[in-house]
């Protein structure tokens, strides 16, 4: 099997039960790794892509340009995730991908990820609810960002990411790698970086949440949870029991 490969099994396995056959088949695909540098757009808007972009180590944001220059973050994409993946159907991108610290993608053609979903039907299904888990996500955080103020958004993108990065099995020790700056949680949460900076002392000062070193620490994930309103049933996972999080003693 190539390390390429693994995300996206693990991906799809928390969406739906894969076959031998399918696993085979994910395996069998031709893919190109690529590192990228902090900052490093992958895809951009406006672009014809010929590509799928597989998220193999690291983490991706999707975002636009407003017209007024600022940056609005619109999702944030872990390891398994093919965060363009409709780009095999729409002709133009209409976000740009860029590297959140350093990362590894995987490049797939679009006429190899076609193939192999001619061949599987099950597998184009798994990717096809994997789309809308994707626009799924893109509802919720409309609501929160209707919905919340800008404590409640920060905890909510704590509990979302929290709730992915255990599927994938990458929290360790109740943390998990979010190498965001202060005006990149800005971007994502809509709050200016003075905002974003007491958004984080006051959900340190209440035991909920800490960020250091490049990664977010839940401290109470009930507190959390509570504050951000978080249910996760909108992520249509198969199962939802690692949602049993134990506080890390000493914290």
């Amino acid at each position: 099997m190539s390390d390429l490969t693994i995300p996206l099994i693990r991906k799809l396995e928390s969406l739906g039960r894969l076959t031998s056959d399918e696993r085979e088949s994910v395996e069998s695909m031709t893919l190109v790794g690529k590192e990228l540098a902090s900052g490093q757009q992958i895809a951009m808007e406006g672009n014809d892509p010929t590509h799928c972009c597989l998220v193999v180590e690291g983490l991706l944001r999707r975002y636009s340009i407003l017209s007024n220059g600022n940056l609005q973050t619109l999702s944030i994409h872990i390891p398994g995730d093919i965060p363009d993946l409709q780009g095999l159907h729409l002709r133009t991108m209409d976000h740009t991908l860029a590297s959140i610290g350093r990362s590894k993608v995987a490049l797939i053609a679009h006429r190899d990820l076609l193939e192999v979903l001619r061949r599987s039907p099950r597998l184009a299904n798994l990717l096809w609810r994997e789309s809308l888990v994707d626009a799924a996500v893109a509802r919720a955080w409309v609501k929160v960002l209707g919905g919340h103020d800008a404590l409640g958004r920060l905890a909510h993108l704590a509990c979302e990411l929290y709730t992915r990065m255990n599927v994938m099995g990458l929290v360790n020790d109740n943390s998990y790698p979010l190498p965001l700056t202060q005006m990149q949680f800005g971007e994502t949460v809509g709050a200016s970086v003075v905002h974003v900076n007491r958004i984080l002392k006051k959900l340190r000062a209440d035991h909920l949440l800490d960020h250091k070193d490049g990664r977010l620490v839940v401290l109470n994930w009930d507190g959390l949870s509570e504050a951000a309103d978080f249910d996760p049933r909108y992520l249509n996972l198969r199962d939802l029991r690692y949602l049993d999080l134990t506080p890390v003693a000493g914290r």
